[in-house]
């Protein structure tokens, strides 16, 4: 019996003449490079799975700070791909010399170790000389000034394993990863790659900064107005100077700025805040850049907050801000001082979703902040946030998380869903961090719920959550902000470093 053939006696091809539905259910089975191989196999089949094609692999897609990769988004851009990208992610690998004497060559012949470390070194000088002619601004400009349909830009330090095709085996890496390095033997340089050190970490911090403002100018330079822009971190975080916005640079981005809807922030402490005016007197302003920067988004409608690396005095600062009502302070026009006056509280007109993580934080003010945007706040979300207890007349054993429910149930809220996971409280007293469940959850240390009825949900939280801990109060030195997670829920060596050295003297 003859083997069966790919195409008919004319030619065509079998598979391009059975319905799209079915064609598309047997290339689910194929992993990627399977599916490219098909698709060059035939004109016709390559024109029928074209959309379903560009809607899977060019909806979202991640690129990273090189000559190489940055190319590859601009020839998208300039394609019959370019209106199927809407999501652009940047990741923060880099090639550089810093980790040459750490991670050595691919075992090879000696004469392929000299090509392969040739062709490091020529990666490496290339990625110096783009970002120092600010090549990287050009090219990004070119690609948004194409892409019509961006809505999102994102910044990552990590790589994704929601790849369905080819889970679990491959991630989702920035493009150009691979490539690099079957050609160098090496890896890329990323946060939380080798042992950290202050100079390393210092240098990530001012790489991601750079890449920030990178994004920012070349938007405004290509006049594209995404919607959405995601800082999403799980071994670094954003320092306060990237938010600075010199006079050159705030009337390029402004109009981009003036469009944003969702802003997703994973924020450190600056190493010295700046230093404001407060009634004459010369005051600590932590995150005193993001203030100013946060002022300028007027249609922010989705606001996420995670504090990675904060200090003890830092704790609420932020949130401390953002929880005063608009009229609560005017600028001191009197004053004798050349310090800049404290930035003005705002308030997020059109807020529909607030997310805040990893910090601890008096409930007032938490309640101060959903009670200033209750107008049009329909979403929240807390996780891994301890509660402060301040009252001393209060055990460190009183349910807080119970009265704060009960608080919100006060403030007339319309929301439609709630999500509570990881939650801790704590008192002023040093005791222990007493972690939170929910009774009858499936999933113990996590809620949420969705619907319109929230005085039936906040009643449902008050009933279920209990405070875990010892019977009796202890000294304690552990804190979640000296053992961070990360979003697998593992802990992180660099992200102790990190806090260890924030708070050393």
């Amino acid at each position: 019996m003859a083997a069966p053939t790919v195409t008919g006696d004319n030619g065509i091809s079998h598979l391009s003449t059975i319905p799209l539905e079915v064609l598309l259910q047997i290339t689910s089975n194929l992993t990627t490079p399977e599916y490219g191989n098909l698709r060059r196999t035939c004109k016709r089949i390559e024109e029928t799975l074209f959309t379903s094609f560009a809607r899977e692999f060019f909806t979202k897609k991640q690129f990273m700070i090189t000559e190489f990769s940055l190319q590859a988004l601009v020839d998208i851009s300039r394609s019959r791909l370019s209106s199927s990208l809407n999501h652009v992610i940047f990741g923060l690998e880099r090639p550089s010399m810093r980790q040459d004497h750490m991670m050595p060559p691919v075992p090879a012949p000696q004469s392929e170790n000299h090509v392969k470390s040739n062709r490091f070194r020529q990666e490496c000088v290339g990625h110096m000389s783009l970002l120092y002619a600010n090549q990287d601004v050009e090219m990004l400009a070119i690609a948004f000034s194409n892409l019509c349909n961006l809505e999102t830009v994102g910044i990552r330090d990590w790589s994704s394993r929601t790849r369905n095709r080819d889970y679990p085996y491959n991630a989702w890496n920035s493009y150009g990863v691979r490539t690099f390095q079957e050609e160098t033997g090496r890896s890329l340089d990323l946060p939380g790659r080798f042992p950290p050190d202050p100079t390393r970490l210092l240098d990530h911090a001012e790489h991601l900064s750079r890449v920030f403002l990178s994004l920012l100018r070349s938007l405004g330079k290509a006049g594209s107005r995404p919607k959405n822009f995601e800082i999403i971190l799980r071994e670094s975080s954003i320092y306060d100077h990237a938010f600075n916005l010199p006079n050159y640079v705030d009337v390029l981005v402004q109009p981009v700025l003036g469009n944003i809807r969702t802003l997703l922030l994973d924020l450190s402490a600056e190493y010295k805040p700046a230093y404001v005016n407060v009634n004459n007197v010369p005051t600590e302003c932590p995150n005193y850049l993001l203030k100013i920067f946060l002022s300028r988004l007027l249609e922010l409608e989705h606001l996420r907050l995670n504090f990675r690396f904060f200090r003890g005095e830092d704790y609420g600062s932020l949130l401390s801000w953002l929880s005063k009502p608009v009229s609560a302070t005017t600028p001191n026009t009197t004053a004798a001082t050349s310090l800049p006056e404290s930035p003005q509280p705002i308030e997020f007109t059109k807020l529909r979703q607030l997310e805040i993580g990893m910090i601890t934080v008096k409930p007032r003010i938490l309640l101060d902040i959903i009670q200033k945007h209750r107008a049009t706040l329909r979403s929240i979300s807390l996780h891994k946030v301890s509660l402060l207890q301040t009252e001393p007349t209060m055990s460190s054993r009183d349910n807080l998380w119970a009265n704060f429910f009960g608080q919100l149930s006060k403030l007339d809220l319309k929301l439609t869903s709630m999500k509570m996971s990881l939650l801790s409280q704590k008192s002023e007293s040093g005791n222990p961090f007493r972690p939170v469940t929910f009774k009858d959850s499936r999933d113990l240390q996590s809620r949420e719920w969705g619907g319109t009825d929230v005085q039936s949900c906040l009643r449902d939280f008050i009933a279920n959550v209990v405070i875990n801990g010892p019977d009796h109060d202890t000294e304690s030195s552990h804190t979640p902000e000296s053992e961070e997670w990360n979003s697998d829920g593992k802990s992180s060596y660099l992200n102790i470093y990190i806090h260890n050295l924030l708070t050393s003297k």
